[in-house]
Formats: structure tokens, sequence, C-alpha cells
């Protein structure tokens, strides 16, 4: 559940360290499993996944221009979340509004989060405002902060669109509808219930005129990085979904065993039970 931190020499939590080898892929999988078999979603490898993405791509950036400024920026921001063990929410789905049209193109324009001011100022700090909307960012509002980043690739109109950066939940001109985590007209509690200890909840974060600090901006503009972003997150996204689903599935395993013990049958003897637990561990161990 723990790693160094190879800039800092420090012992972190795993969910927002930067894999380094195939080793750190492999113990972030059980660790993922481990937090999966506890909650059933182990919401904070959406930090892990949104981080190791973005330190691919303000590196890309870097090398493509020959400067250090977007690492240097994106490693401050990293150490903090580090040693204040934050939980970042992932605001990449945006409204989109009519899908056949790219973003630049939109009627309203909100439909995806953009720049609206490059050169603001506020409280002495410089930054940038944006507006638009984010749909579905899984538990949006008991985050810290969430972690803005386009979610498709951009053209050079579409500039204004390709923005990265970080925003705390409590951001004068965020507002955060939220509900909990699954689909119209299923439960009470939106989604099946598994726990009284554990849930989850959805939102759409609206963002009007947002001031955010050059130092939480990771870039601005730079169109041509944003299908990079986009990839990476998902490429390690569905690397770590091996594990939660693992950890999920062994979660439902007990819950069965436990089923069938309460009514009295014994999987080891009931063929028509046991094989469908045996088929449930293949899928698990596959």
């Amino acid at each position: 559940m723990t790693a160094v931190e190879q800039s800092t020499g420090r012992v972190v939590n795993r969910m927002t360290h930067i894999n380094r080898s195939a080793g750190d892929l492999l113990n972030k999988l059980e660790a993922v499993r481990l937090i999966c078999q506890e909650s059933g979603c182990a919401q904070r490898y959406l930090t892990h996944d949104a981080l190791n993405g973005l330190a691919q791509v303000v590196a890309r950036i870097d090398d493509a221009r020959g400067t250090r400024e977007h690492t240097d920026r994106f490693n401050a921001f990293l150490h903090r979340v580090q040693d204040q063990d934050l939980t970042l929410g992932v605001a990449m789905t945006d409204g989109k509004g009519d899908r056949s049209l790219r973003p630049h193109e939109q009627p309203n324009l909100d439909s995806y989060v953009r720049i609206v001011e490059r050169n603001a100022v506020e409280n002495g700090r410089r930054g940038i405002r944006i507006s638009g909307a984010k749909a579905i960012v899984t538990g949006a509002p008991y985050m810290h902060e969430l972690l803005v980043m386009p979610c498709r690739n951009m053209g050079a109109e579409d500039a204004d669109f390709a923005v990265c950066c970080t925003v705390p939940i409590d951001a004068p001109g965020m507002t955060i509808v939220a509900r909990p985590a699954g689909r119209p007209g299923e439960a009470e509690h939106g989604a099946p219930l598994f726990s009284r200890k554990y849930g989850q909840s959805t939102g759409v974060c609206l963002f009007d005129r947002v001031f955010v600090p050059m130092e939480d901006v990771f870039y601005a503009g730079e169109w041509e990085h944003s299908h990079h972003l986009t990839y990476s997150y998902a490429t390690h996204h569905r690397q770590t979904c091996i594990g939660a689903r693992a950890g999920f599935g062994d979660l439902l395993i007990g819950a069965g065993a436990l089923t069938c013990e309460a009514n009295g049958f014994d999987p080891g003897k009931e063929s028509h039970l046991r094989e469908q637990m045996v088929e449930l561990i293949k899928i698990t161990e596959g």
C-alpha cells in the first residue's frame, strides 16, 4: 500500500505514486485489489491513474519545447498531493453538447470546459479563468480537488478547450450537482447496497469563471498534446481495473459463500452452486 517516491525518497501512499517499473505496476494491482475487497470500489485509483497520465504528458510537452516548466510545476503539485495524502477527482468527461461538432463549434460553448480569460489576476496571483461543464465526475462531492483534463483530441481552433489544471472543490464559481452513483430508476440508493459503510456518488461540475492560479495549471492551450493525455490516462486506468474487478469479484464470491451458508447450503456438495462459484474464481484469478 506504500511506495518510495523516486524524486524525493519519501514513503508515500501507492495511490499517489508515479510508477517507475513493472514491479510498481504489479504492486499497484495488488493494492487496488485489496482496497476493492474491502470497499467494492477503490476510488483513489483514479487519483493514481490521472497523476501517472499527467506525468507523461508534462514530460512530453517539455521535451517538445526544451523546457522544464511543466514538469517542475507538476512535480510541485505531486509532492503536495503526496505530503497531504490528497484524493483527487477526475473531471475529464465534458458535457459535449452536439457530438457531431468540435468543441469550438458548439452553439453552447459551455458544453466543454474552456479558458475564458488567460491573464487573470486575483489576490495578487496570476492565472486563468475557466468555464464549462464536466459530467459524471466520480466522487465529486467528497474529493479534495478535481483534476480538470480534456476528454478528446483537439485541433488548433480548440486551443481554449485544451486545458489541464487542478481546482479545489470549494473554489468560488464552481457548483457540483451530485447524486448517489448508479443509473436513473434503480433502487433508492442509486446502486445495489453492499454496505452501510461504503457508498459512492457522482456529480456534474459546473465552472463559472473559476480562477486557477498558474501554479495549478499544467497546460493551457497546448492542443496537440490533449489526445496523448486522454490516451495515457485511459491506458493506466484499464490496467488498474484488472485489480479492481478482481477485488470486487472477491467481494461477490465471499458474499455468495455467506449467502449459501445462511440458507443452509454447502457449495461443496451442491454442484450447481459450486460450478458458479468456481466460474467466478476463474474470472477473478484469470
